[in-house]
């Protein structure tokens, strides 16, 4: 869950409850307290030694708006206080989650940290096709990474389409990766740089890190 789509469920409880505790309040007491010069009217009756039962009824009424504005109060916060509760719970159950699929065997690690390791000796050749190299096996490696987190899709970009960014801090480091191994699968003369090469492993390198996948 989003924080966007979480801060809206929030906003929309609230505005239900304090919409429902209104249109309750208002079929108990007498609509006439909404109209201020009707309400100081009565306080300066009760001041001034009106009669009993006008005093009667305003402290009556008064006691009455009091005592349901506490409770309707605390309602609400108690509301908020949980959905707020079950939100955390939500997000920590998903980090707990993404944590089990992502390998945390220590030889799965070794493995990827070789391929890593390996993909970077591409980058020290003085040949542009090596640093292209370099770029395309980093990029199967942040699929199989995306893959394994339960992310549905035929491939890594349909895959990046339905992450969440407050899932996934470094998603547009991913998108712009990926954005250049597409070309340089796509666009046969598409000349890449040594500089435009390091940069790019650097934001593959920078996604990896987040997970702690090498």
């Amino acid at each position: 869950m989003g924080g966007h789509a979480d801060a809206i469920i929030i906003l929309a409880l609230v505005i239900f409850l304090a919409i429902a505790a209104g249109n309750f309040s208002l079929s108990l007491y007498d609509v006439n307290f909404l109209n201020l010069e009707y309400f100081f009217n009565r306080i300066y009756q009760f001041i001034t030694g009106g009669t009993t039962g006008a005093n009667f009824d305003l402290l009556n009424s008064l006691v009455k708006s009091i005592i349901w504005s506490v409770l309707v109060s605390i309602l609400l916060i108690i509301g908020m206080i949980y959905f707020i509760s079950r939100i955390r719970d939500i997000r920590r159950e998903e980090k707990i989650k993404f944590a089990s699929v992502l390998p945390s065997d220590l030889e799965a690690k070794t493995y990827r940290n070789e391929q890593w390791d390996n993909l970077l000796k591409y980058l020290e050749s003085e040949n542009s096709s090596d640093w292209k190299l370099a770029i395309l096996e980093a990029d199967k490696l942040l699929d199989k990474m995306v893959e394994k987190m339960g992310y549905p899709g035929a491939n890594l970009g349909e895959r990046l389409r339905v992450i969440e960014p407050s899932d996934f801090l470094t998603l547009q480091e991913a998108w712009e990766a990926h954005k250049i191994r597409n070309r340089i699968a796509h666009e046969a003369q598409y000349q890449l740089t040594e500089h435009e090469a390091r940069k790019t492993i650097g934001l593959y390198e920078k996604v990896f890190r987040e997970f702690h996948y090498i």
